[in-house]
């Protein structure tokens, strides 16, 4: 059920029609619920690592999306700090499953869900409140997937990775938070 609202809610024509902040709440619930679950029951490396990296290739169009469209300074500033972090985060993620000979491959691009909240980005008039709520939801989500991996992943040196980050998404979480409410 959920994942078929999150279908049926996430085509791009939800953000030019009348009430469509009531559709982006919904379409947000639905898609929330949905990553939330995956992200909770993601616990294989593999899994771990193209989840994972999905998130951050999001984050990066995402945040040029924001730089590009938003009106708020601050958030067009916050939103080069996120994709630089996920850069890093990326980044070190790809040393470390080569160091390590690690089997696990990053995703190669976004999936069905995360281009759907690209698409909504890039035509939503109200793009710099849209940018902080799918950030709050796409790093809540990322949340799990790290508490999760760091409590029961199998491979240290991907475990230690993921209780870093997790500090380190913590933090950005409490940022957009605050964003949020000066928005």
């Amino acid at each position: 059920m959920v994942l078929l609202a999150g279908l049926a809610l996430s085509g791009p024509a939800s953000a030019a029609l009348p009430g469509s902040d009531a559709l982006n709440a919904a379409k947000d619930a639905a898609t929330g619920a949905l990553g939330e679950l995956n992200a909770e029951i993601t616990v294989h490396t593999r899994s771990f690592v193209a989840e994972y990296s999905a998130n951050d290739r999001y984050i990066i169009e995402a945040a040029r999306i924001a730089q590009r469209r938003s009106n708020s300074v601050q958030v067009r500033a916050f939103a080069g700090s996120m994709a630089a972090d996920a850069r890093v985060s990326e980044s070190e993620l790809q040393r470390l499953l080569h160091n390590y000979n690690v089997d696990a491959t990053p995703a190669s691009g976004l999936d069905f869900r995360r281009r759907a909240m690209i698409r909504e980005l890039t035509g939503t008039p109200a793009v710099t409140r849209r940018y902080l709520e799918q950030q709050v939801l796409a790093k809540s989500e990322q949340r799990i997937l790290l508490r999760r991996y760091s409590g029961s992943g199998k491979i240290v040196a991907i475990k230690q990775f993921a209780e870093r980050r997790l500090r380190r998404v913590d933090e950005i979480l409490s940022t957009l938070r605050r964003l949020q409410r000066g928005a």
